[in-house]
């Protein structure tokens, strides 16, 4: 682990007002949370220097919601066909985008992909089944725009995000309305968070190493969430699908690391799909997205993943 990781781990208990756990630890401040305006930050000024930034607008039944289309700034017409990935971000179903997730974004644009990150309504005003109808449109143009042009679609995710694509996928395959079936070539995910009561196995026994995250108040956001579609749920918890559901899906990688509670999710997901996880030792929640040098190797390896062709490496476990 590097200087910098335990630094930002150390972090927490060194604010002041910290009992050594940001927003996440208890019941009571998720509550606080949910009560403050949490919206998306703006695509930041110099992603502009290297991509084509489009702000669409797309209609559902629960409203409008902004849809931003990312393509990397080059010689070529900016409707050149290129491969489609679909980016959910995550932030606990509470919180919008933030730089961080907008900077991976213009990095997976960089390979020669559109990227199209749907800027979903957050809990508590919203919750799953709304993101979920959002999805279904997203997800189904980005299929359509790919197959006029024989190409491939991807998802990438982290967190809460990751839980709901994934989630998505599997609600709607079990209703057998999924329009991914067959199209979606590969699916990465960062630091997942795949069962909204946090009862995944091991995720007790990472509690004293986490210095962020905690069950009690991860559990307030994903009631809130959960509150129509339930949170146990295959929308809301996607480990509650069947194995039957699990084996369908398109290949998957996870990035992780041991001092997150929800490393517990990725290990379970990984035991009963054989999924390919890449866990750090001592990394924290979403480290890619962190100042430290396991960040920026994370980064380039699911840049690199997504961007890849033909058949994904989906068996075993890679550990750092």
């Amino acid at each position: 682990m590097s200087l910098q990781m335990r630094l930002l781990a150390a972090l927490p208990a060194a604010l002041p007002g910290r009992s050594g756990r940001a927003s996440w630890s208890s019941a009571a401040r998720v509550r606080e949370l949910m009560d403050r305006p949490r919206p998306s930050a703006a695509v930041p000024h110099e992603l502009y220097q290297v991509n084509h930034v489009v702000k669409d607008t797309v209609t559902t039944a629960d409203g409008d919601v902004t849809v931003h289309s990312l393509v990397p700034a080059t010689d070529a017409p900016r409707d050149t066909p290129l491969d489609i990935c679909v980016y959910v971000h995550g932030g606990g179903y509470v919180n919008g985008l933030s730089v961080a997730h907008w900077n991976l974004v213009s990095e997976i644009a960089a390979t020669g992909t559109k990227v199209v990150v749907p800027d979903y309504g957050c809990a508590p005003e919203f919750e799953a089944t709304a993101a979920a109808r959002l999805l279904d449109t997203v997800v189904a143009r980005a299929v359509d725009d790919a197959d006029a042009s024989g190409l491939r679609v991807t998802l990438a995710a982290d967190s809460a995000g990751a839980g709901l694509a994934l989630g998505w996928m599997l609600d709607r395959a079990s209703s057998g309305d999924n329009p991914l079936t067959g199209r979606v070539d590969r699916i990465a995910m960062i630091c997942p968070w795949l069962d909204a009561t946090c009862s995944s196995p091991g995720t007790d026994d990472l509690l004293a190493d986490d210095p962020w995250l905690h069950p009690d108040g991860l559990r307030v956001a994903g009631e809130a969430w959960g509150r129509q579609a339930g949170v146990e749920s295959t929308l809301v918890s996607p480990l509650t699908a069947s194995d039957a559901l699990l084996a369908d899906l398109p290949p998957a990688r996870i990035w992780t690391g041991t001092r997150d509670i929800l490393h517990a999710d990725a290990a379970e997901f990984s035991r009963r799909t054989g999924c390919a996880l890449t866990v750090v030792d001592g990394a924290l929640h979403n480290y890619p997205f962190l100042a430290a040098p396991e960040a920026r190797t994370a980064r380039a390896e699911i840049v690199s993943w997504l961007a890849a062709a033909g058949p994904s490496d989906t068996s075993g476990a890679a550990v750092d």
